[in-house]
Protein backbone atom coordinates (compact mmCIF):
# COMPACT_ATOMS: atom_id res chain seq x y z
CA UNK A 1 0.00 0.00 0.00
CA UNK A 2 2.82 2.36 0.80
CA UNK A 3 4.30 1.81 -2.65
CA UNK A 4 1.01 2.87 -4.23
CA UNK A 5 0.93 6.10 -2.23
CA UNK A 6 4.54 6.84 -3.14
CA UNK A 7 3.86 6.31 -6.83
CA UNK A 8 0.84 8.61 -6.67
CA UNK A 9 2.83 11.32 -4.89
CA UNK A 10 5.65 10.96 -7.42
CA UNK A 11 3.18 11.32 -10.26
CA UNK A 12 1.67 14.42 -8.69
CA UNK A 13 5.10 16.00 -8.24
CA UNK A 14 6.07 15.30 -11.82
CA UNK A 15 2.77 16.71 -13.06
CA UNK A 16 3.27 19.86 -10.96
CA UNK A 17 6.81 20.30 -12.26
CA UNK A 18 5.60 19.80 -15.80
CA UNK A 19 2.94 22.47 -15.41
CA UNK A 20 5.42 24.86 -13.80
CA UNK A 21 7.94 24.33 -16.58
CA UNK A 22 5.33 24.91 -19.26
CA UNK A 23 4.38 28.14 -17.50
CA UNK A 24 7.89 29.53 -16.92
CA UNK A 25 9.81 28.02 -19.82
CA UNK A 26 9.28 31.01 -22.18
CA UNK A 27 10.69 33.39 -19.56
CA UNK A 28 13.71 31.15 -18.93
CA UNK A 29 14.41 30.86 -22.64
CA UNK A 30 13.94 34.59 -23.05
CA UNK A 31 16.42 35.37 -20.27
CA UNK A 32 18.98 33.03 -21.80
CA UNK A 33 18.47 34.55 -25.22
CA UNK A 34 18.78 38.09 -23.81
CA UNK A 35 22.06 37.19 -22.10
CA UNK A 36 23.44 35.70 -25.31
CA UNK A 37 22.33 38.72 -27.36
CA UNK A 38 23.84 41.15 -24.81
CA UNK A 39 27.18 39.40 -24.92
CA UNK A 40 27.08 39.45 -28.68
CA UNK A 41 26.25 43.14 -28.82
CA UNK A 42 29.03 44.00 -26.37
CA UNK A 43 31.53 42.00 -28.38
CA UNK A 44 30.38 43.66 -31.60
CA UNK A 45 30.65 47.13 -30.04
CA UNK A 46 34.10 46.28 -28.70
CA UNK A 47 35.12 45.11 -32.14
CA UNK A 48 33.82 48.31 -33.72
CA UNK A 49 35.62 50.38 -31.09
CA UNK A 50 38.89 48.59 -31.72
CA UNK A 51 38.44 49.08 -35.45
CA UNK A 52 37.75 52.80 -34.98
CA UNK A 53 40.81 53.23 -32.76
CA UNK A 54 42.98 51.33 -35.22
CA UNK A 55 41.74 53.46 -38.11
CA UNK A 56 42.29 56.71 -36.17
CA UNK A 57 45.78 55.60 -35.19
CA UNK A 58 46.67 54.97 -38.83
CA UNK A 59 45.34 58.40 -39.81
CA UNK A 60 47.31 60.08 -37.02
CA UNK A 61 50.45 58.17 -38.02
CA UNK A 62 50.03 59.29 -41.64
CA UNK A 63 49.73 62.91 -40.52
CA UNK A 64 52.78 62.62 -38.30
CA UNK A 65 54.86 61.09 -41.12
CA UNK A 66 53.79 63.90 -43.46
CA UNK A 67 54.72 66.46 -40.81
CA UNK A 68 58.16 64.92 -40.36
CA UNK A 69 58.64 65.04 -44.13
CA UNK A 70 57.71 68.71 -44.24
CA UNK A 71 54.47 68.11 -46.14
CA UNK A 72 52.36 70.50 -44.08
CA UNK A 73 49.21 70.47 -46.27
CA UNK A 74 48.97 66.67 -46.10
CA UNK A 75 49.67 66.72 -42.37
CA UNK A 76 46.92 69.29 -41.81
CA UNK A 77 44.47 67.25 -43.89
CA UNK A 78 45.18 64.04 -41.98
CA UNK A 79 44.94 65.69 -38.55
CA UNK A 80 41.77 67.51 -39.59
CA UNK A 81 40.13 64.11 -40.19
CA UNK A 82 40.55 63.41 -36.47
CA UNK A 83 39.21 66.75 -35.19
CA UNK A 84 35.75 65.25 -34.53
CA UNK A 85 37.00 61.78 -33.60
CA UNK A 86 35.68 60.21 -30.40
CA UNK A 87 38.51 57.75 -29.81
CA UNK A 88 40.80 60.13 -27.94
CA UNK A 89 42.76 61.30 -30.97
CA UNK A 90 40.79 64.55 -31.22
CA UNK A 91 42.80 66.26 -28.48
CA UNK A 92 46.08 65.11 -30.04
CA UNK A 93 44.90 66.30 -33.44
CA UNK A 94 44.06 69.71 -31.97
CA UNK A 95 47.58 70.13 -30.63
CA UNK A 96 49.13 69.01 -33.90
CA UNK A 97 46.85 71.24 -36.01
CA UNK A 98 47.80 74.25 -33.90
CA UNK A 99 51.47 73.57 -34.59
CA UNK A 100 50.90 72.98 -38.31
CA UNK A 101 48.85 76.18 -38.59
CA UNK A 102 51.60 78.13 -36.85
CA UNK A 103 54.19 76.87 -39.32
CA UNK A 104 51.97 77.37 -42.39
CA UNK A 105 50.10 80.62 -41.79
CA UNK A 106 50.91 81.78 -38.25
CA UNK A 107 47.26 82.81 -38.04
CA UNK A 108 46.49 83.39 -34.34
CA UNK A 109 42.75 82.99 -34.89
CA UNK A 110 43.15 79.54 -36.46
CA UNK A 111 45.71 78.47 -33.86
CA UNK A 112 43.42 79.61 -31.06
CA UNK A 113 40.49 77.68 -32.55
CA UNK A 114 42.49 74.44 -32.67
CA UNK A 115 43.71 74.85 -29.09
CA UNK A 116 40.19 75.55 -27.83
CA UNK A 117 38.96 72.43 -29.62
CA UNK A 118 41.72 70.38 -27.98
CA UNK A 119 40.86 71.79 -24.55
CA UNK A 120 37.19 70.93 -25.05
CA UNK A 121 38.03 67.39 -26.14
CA UNK A 122 39.86 66.48 -22.93
CA UNK A 123 39.59 67.49 -19.27
CA UNK A 124 42.88 65.88 -18.27
CA UNK A 125 46.53 66.73 -18.81
CA UNK A 126 46.30 67.18 -22.58
CA UNK A 127 43.37 69.55 -22.20
CA UNK A 128 45.26 71.54 -19.53
CA UNK A 129 48.26 71.86 -21.85
CA UNK A 130 45.99 73.18 -24.59
CA UNK A 131 44.68 75.90 -22.24
CA UNK A 132 48.23 76.76 -21.20
CA UNK A 133 49.34 77.05 -24.84
CA UNK A 134 46.35 79.29 -25.45
CA UNK A 135 47.51 81.50 -22.57
CA UNK A 136 51.00 81.83 -24.04
CA UNK A 137 49.42 82.69 -27.39
CA UNK A 138 47.36 85.48 -25.78
CA UNK A 139 50.03 86.81 -23.41
CA UNK A 140 51.54 89.48 -25.66
CA UNK A 141 48.36 91.10 -26.98
CA UNK A 142 45.74 90.51 -24.29
CA UNK A 143 45.23 92.27 -20.99
CA UNK A 144 45.94 90.53 -17.74
CA UNK A 145 42.21 90.32 -17.01
CA UNK A 146 41.53 88.54 -20.32
CA UNK A 147 44.51 86.27 -19.78
CA UNK A 148 43.31 85.37 -16.29
CA UNK A 149 39.86 84.55 -17.68
CA UNK A 150 41.37 82.22 -20.27
CA UNK A 151 43.54 80.51 -17.66
CA UNK A 152 40.78 80.28 -15.05
CA UNK A 153 40.22 76.49 -15.54
CA UNK A 154 43.88 75.92 -14.66
CA UNK A 155 44.16 78.32 -11.74
CA UNK A 156 41.65 76.29 -9.73
CA UNK A 157 43.75 73.13 -10.03
CA UNK A 158 46.88 72.11 -8.14
CA UNK A 159 48.74 70.71 -11.14
CA UNK A 160 52.01 71.58 -12.83
CA UNK A 161 50.04 73.35 -15.55
CA UNK A 162 48.41 75.45 -12.82
CA UNK A 163 51.80 76.58 -11.51
CA UNK A 164 52.91 77.51 -15.03
CA UNK A 165 49.70 79.48 -15.52
CA UNK A 166 50.33 81.45 -12.32
CA UNK A 167 53.90 82.16 -13.41
CA UNK A 168 52.60 83.46 -16.74
CA UNK A 169 50.13 85.75 -14.96
CA UNK A 170 52.90 87.12 -12.75
CA UNK A 171 55.05 87.85 -15.80
CA UNK A 172 52.11 89.61 -17.44
CA UNK A 173 51.48 91.68 -14.29
CA UNK A 174 55.15 92.66 -14.23
CA UNK A 175 54.98 93.80 -17.86
CA UNK A 176 51.98 95.99 -16.94
CA UNK A 177 53.83 97.53 -14.01
CA UNK A 178 52.09 95.71 -11.16
CA UNK A 179 55.28 94.85 -9.32
CA UNK A 180 53.56 93.98 -6.04
CA UNK A 181 51.32 91.33 -7.63
CA UNK A 182 54.25 89.88 -9.54
CA UNK A 183 56.45 89.79 -6.43
CA UNK A 184 53.77 88.15 -4.29
CA UNK A 185 53.11 85.48 -6.92
CA UNK A 186 56.79 84.80 -7.52
CA UNK A 187 57.43 84.49 -3.78
CA UNK A 188 54.55 82.03 -3.44
CA UNK A 189 55.84 79.93 -6.32
CA UNK A 190 59.37 80.04 -4.95
CA UNK A 191 58.34 78.20 -1.79
CA UNK A 192 55.81 75.86 -3.40
CA UNK A 193 57.06 72.30 -2.89
CA UNK A 194 55.29 71.18 -6.08
CA UNK A 195 57.06 73.72 -8.28
CA UNK A 196 59.71 72.13 -10.52
CA UNK A 197 63.33 73.12 -10.05
CA UNK A 198 63.52 74.97 -13.37
CA UNK A 199 60.57 77.15 -12.37
CA UNK A 200 62.13 77.94 -9.01
CA UNK A 201 65.29 79.07 -10.75
CA UNK A 202 63.34 81.36 -13.08
CA UNK A 203 61.31 82.75 -10.19
CA UNK A 204 64.41 83.36 -8.09
CA UNK A 205 66.05 85.23 -10.97
CA UNK A 206 62.92 87.33 -11.45
CA UNK A 207 62.77 88.19 -7.75
CA UNK A 208 66.43 89.24 -7.81
CA UNK A 209 65.66 91.86 -10.47
CA UNK A 210 62.66 93.39 -8.71
CA UNK A 211 63.06 96.58 -6.67
CA UNK A 212 62.78 96.48 -2.93
CA UNK A 213 59.35 96.77 -1.38
CA UNK A 214 58.30 100.37 -0.92
CA UNK A 215 58.10 101.41 2.72
CA UNK A 216 55.64 104.21 3.58
CA UNK A 217 57.37 106.29 6.21
CA UNK A 218 54.26 108.43 6.66
CA UNK A 219 52.11 105.50 7.62
CA UNK A 220 50.97 105.70 11.23
CA UNK A 221 52.98 103.51 13.50
CA UNK A 222 51.13 100.98 15.56
CA UNK A 223 50.42 102.19 19.06
CA UNK A 224 52.94 101.00 21.59
CA UNK A 225 51.29 99.77 24.77
CA UNK A 226 52.13 101.99 27.76
CA UNK A 227 54.65 100.58 30.15
CA UNK A 228 53.31 99.54 33.51
CA UNK A 229 54.27 101.94 36.31
CA UNK A 230 57.26 100.82 38.28
CA UNK A 231 56.57 99.46 41.70
CA UNK A 232 57.68 101.84 44.50
CA UNK A 233 60.99 100.91 46.01
CA UNK A 234 60.83 99.46 49.49
CA UNK A 235 61.97 102.00 52.06
CA UNK A 236 64.55 100.80 54.55
CA UNK A 237 64.10 102.38 58.02
CA UNK A 238 66.98 104.68 58.94
CA UNK A 239 68.71 103.84 62.21
CA UNK A 240 70.67 106.72 63.68
CA UNK A 241 73.87 105.77 65.47
CA UNK A 242 74.19 107.07 69.06
CA UNK A 243 76.33 110.17 69.49
CA UNK A 244 79.39 109.64 71.60
CA UNK A 245 80.75 112.79 73.27
CA UNK A 246 84.47 113.05 73.74
CA UNK A 247 85.57 113.57 77.41
CA UNK A 248 86.58 117.09 78.38
CA UNK A 249 90.26 117.78 78.49
CA UNK A 250 91.76 117.86 82.02
CA UNK A 251 93.18 121.23 83.01
CA UNK A 252 94.33 120.32 86.47
CA UNK A 253 91.57 122.41 87.98
CA UNK A 254 88.72 120.82 89.78
CA UNK A 255 85.50 121.23 87.98
CA UNK A 256 82.94 123.25 89.77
Amino acid sequence: MNDVFQEVEQSLREESLGKAWKRWAPFVYGAIALAIISVGVLEFMRFQRDEAISKAAKTYDAGFVALEAGDLPTARARFAELAKNDTGFAVLAGHMLAGVERDMTNDPVAIEAHLKAAAAADKGVMGDLAILKLGYLMADKSSRADLETALKPLLDKGTQASLLARELLAAKALSEGDVDFARDTFETLNVDINAPQAMRQRVAQALATLPQRAVDLDAPKPATPAAAPAAPAAQTPTVQAPTVQAPAAQTGQPQQ
